[in-house]
């Protein structure tokens, strides 16, 4: 018996060798080994995370900064928390009035309304129940719990997955598209990218696992996945940010075989609204600076079918309009069939329009007064001209056009919005959410001119083709065709370029804008044959006068054919001229292409 026993000693010491000398030579099979006998021993420790409230969006998880006050009013109140800032999405805007501690929500159907005081108005009714605001922190947060509890506040969609004490407290929107991934091995969860780097590390690093002593060390984790599907949030090459079922939230190693797929929300109830809208828009808007025109001096205007009157001004901060509107007028624009869409604009005085849009009383009052002049007046539409507001105000502005635009559908008024090109300029260009706003109004009108604007530092024609192109084809891609109308100049810049007396070989430029009569004037008074530019698709013309070299960039019937083409090929709503006044008679045959 001893015999055997020592001959079975005997051979395992002899294997142990063996293997260990082989394990010496053949390091790769060292390592395997290792990460073996790491993977049985199963070294790890799950530890409990500090939970947290978390705000699920489609490419972003949001852990709450006030987490803790969170969960303790969960915990002790029953009641759900969440920041105000994550009401925005993408068919829901939201601004809270610091001055007045007030919420404005929008999505598209209703304009809810809620004060510190907890009163509620939908569409500028008071209801009888309450949903608590608070501020911790200097943070405001809306109580979840009783907004769902009313009809419109529970169509925003936002809801808490299956809560249990101790863990997670997670907040989904049901309309929202979020991707997930599906694992059917068992995947470690760790608290922190910095944990999970140092774990993927040491399962590669020859010294550490060259130590007897790690392959007993404990991993901290705060969970374990396996066969399930999780929210995933790519974080880099190795790793995902995920959320599971149970509301665990921590890092995952990506493995070879994850695929992403998408989980796609509910859909969403949107009221249907009706609006007699041309189906092909040929607009122009009517300057009206200190009176209105003669109507019996206006001819046929062939296809036009929509004219916008400026007659609507914003008076100061309060919301108060100043108006030249005309019944006369409204009245002979509708015996030769033209609908009105009267003009408002924000008298394009930035810090006017900040101290405005940051007034929830004085936003409401606004859109009031315009919607009962559209009443009385007998408007199919108002068109909103807000120019040059500050970048800052780019989320306020866009959510006022959203509280413009649920008082609007429910009244049937055709909401337009007059706005530049993408890029340029903070306060001209880039304080427009061009997107967003695209979604919002029924049509968005893009004043596709001034390309080379009135104090311009060099000479340049005012809407080249290939400017406008580009344009165009920029706004196609981030908003419906259908909602879109090319603004078209009906005038010109006449540049003069005199010599600087401060720098060499530098001019300095001085511009005047004429219409297409007076262009044509020029060119007659000084014998001028313009030449064709075929980049710009326009003709160009220069003389000398005095000491300034005059050049200018002309439209007339040709040139503007040619940017027409650009609305039926990118299957554009319609066109829009700025202004009448400006053209010449055979302009409007053009304007066949759009509505024949």
């Amino acid at each position: 018996m001893k015999k055997t026993v020592l001959a079975f000693f005997s051979l395992v010491i002899v294997l142990v060798v063996i293997a260990a000398v082989f394990l010496a030579i053949d390091v790769e099979s060292n390592l395997k080994v290792r990460r073996k006998i790491n993977s049985v021993l199963n070294p790890v420790q799950i530890v409990k995370a500090e939970p947290k409230a978390v705000l699920v969006k489609p490419f972003e998880a949001k852990i709450d900064m006030n987490s803790k006050w969170i969960l303790n009013e969960k915990f002790v109140n029953q009641i759900s928390y969440m920041h105000v800032e994550n009401l925005s999405t993408s068919w829901i805007t939201y601004f809270f009035d610091e001055a007045l501690n007030k919420l404005s929500i929008v999505d598209g159907n209703h304009q809810l309304e809620i004060d510190s005081n907890g009163n509620v108005m939908i569409d500028q009714s008071m209801l009888d129940q309450k949903v608590e605001l608070k501020n911790v922190d200097d943070e405001w947060y809306i109580s979840l719990t009783a907004l769902n509890k009313i009809e419109e506040g529970e169509a925003l969609g936002f809801v808490e997955q299956p809560y249990v004490e101790g863990k997670n407290l997670v907040i989904i929107n049901k309309f929202e598209n979020y991707n997930i991934v599906e694992i059917d091995d068992e995947r470690l969860v760790f608290s922190d990218q910095e944990k999970l780097d140092v774990y993927l590390q040491n399962r590669f690093d020859i010294s550490f696992l060259f130590k007897l002593k790690n392959l007993f060390s404990k991993t901290e984790i705060v969970g374990i996945e396996k066969n399930t599907s999780l929210y995933v949030f790519p974080t880099d090459s190795k790793s995902f940010f995920i959320i599971s079922e149970d509301n665990t939230a921590g890092f995952i190693e990506i493995k070879g075989s994850e695929q992403i797929t998408t989980k796609s929300g509910e859909k969403r109830n949107q009221l249907k609204v009706s609006k007699n809208a041309p189906e092909n828009i040929v607009m122009t808007w009517e300057a009206v600076y200190s009176y209105n025109p003669d109507t019996s001096k206006i001819g046929p205007m062939g296809p036009l079918n929509v004219i916008s009157p400026t007659w609507y001004e914003l008076k100061d901060a309060s919301g108060k309009v100043s108006s030249k509107a005309s019944k006369d007028y409204v009245s002979w624009a509708k015996s030769n069939g033209y609908q009105v869409w009267a003009l408002v604009s924000n008298a394009f005085d930035k810090d006017l329009t900040h101290s405005f849009l940051y007034n929830s009383d004085a936003r409401k009052h606004f859109i009031n007064i315009m919607l009962e002049e559209a009443l009385n007046y007998g408007y199919e539409g108002i068109n909103i001209d807000f120019e040059n507001v500050y970048l800052e105000d780019k989320d306020a502005l866009t959510h006022f056009i959203h509280e413009f635009s649920v008082y609007a559908n429910r009244a049937g008024v055709i909401l337009s919005m007059d706005v530049t090109v993408m890029g340029g300029s903070d306060t001209w260009s880039k304080c427009y959410d061009h997107e967003k706003l695209g979604q919002i109004v029924d049509f968005l009108i893009i004043m596709s001119y001034d390309e080379h604007w009135a104090s311009s530092p060099i000479s340049g024609p005012v809407s080249s083709y290939d400017w406008v192109k580009h344009h165009m084809d920029q706004l196609a891609e981030v908003v419906d065709s259908n909602k879109l109308v090319m603004g078209i100049p009906l005038y010109t810049r006449v540049w003069r370029e005199y010599p600087s007396s401060e720098k060499a070989n530098q001019y300095r430029t001085k511009s005047s804008a004429i219409g297409m009569e007076a262009q044509n004037n020029l060119l007659e008074k000084y014998q001028l044959t313009p030449i064709w530019d075929e980049v710009d698709q326009l003709y160009y013309a220069t003389f000398f006068e005095e000491d300034a070299q005059v050049k200018m960039w002309i439209e007339n019937a040709e040139t503007i054919s040619a940017k027409l083409n650009i609305v039926s090929e990118l299957n554009l709503r319609g066109a829009a001229m700025w202004r009448r006044g400006f053209e010449t008679e055979d302009i409007w045959d053009v304007f066949k292409k759009i509505n024949p």
